[in-house]
């Protein structure tokens, strides 16, 4: 599951558990909006990070405060206690598609490896097809689909992907 992140948790606010949030997101600034004008809870959990792990936490409330601060209530958490357990935490979503296209374009640089451990070329722009995203090689001008069964590995420190290149794509 893939994330992005959304806000970060500032200092508690009140004696109940409430949380000032500086937002860093227009889709949860959103999301934040409709609960605040229906008075119903976020059914979209954000996610918390304790030990390497992702935590759900659901809003219950949401109140704007100025700008891009929020207050808000977890279902969760009911005290100040708990609350200054998650100050300073980011919050994160689930990431959209628009959020992992945009994630897309850091790539933009890396070596593409074939199977055969033969480099390839260099990624020099991520295109959006209708139900295909395609890598353009800077050498050749080549188009590689880029889905996830063609990954084999991705190594962010040497910024090299690992691909199964379909057959006669490249010579």
């Amino acid at each position: 599951m893939q994330f992005t992140s959304c806000a970060q948790i500032a200092k508690t606010y009140g004696n109940k558990g409430e949380l000032l949030l500086r937002v860093e997101s227009d889709r949860f600034s959103e999301l934040l909006e409709v609960c605040e004008n229906t008075e119903k809870e976020i059914e979209e959990p954000v996610f918390i990070y304790f030990d390497g792990l992702p935590v759900p936490f659901f809003i219950t409330s949401a109140h704007h405060r100025s700008n891009n601060a929020w207050i808000v209530f977890f279902s969760t958490i009911r005290d100040t206690v708990h609350a200054e357990e998650v100050v300073g935490k980011e919050l994160l979503l689930i990431a959209s598609e628009q959020d992992r296209l945009e994630n897309l374009d850091t790539l933009v640089g890396y070596s593409v490896v074939s199977e055969e451990d033969k480099r390839v070329g260099t990624i020099s722009k991520v295109y959006e097809y209708p139900g295909n995203i395609c890598l353009e090689l800077k050498e050749t001008g080549i188009l590689i689909p880029f889905h996830e069964d063609l990954v084999r590995s991705f190594d962010q420190k040497n910024k090299t992907i690992s691909m199964v290149i379909p057959t006669g794509l490249i010579k």
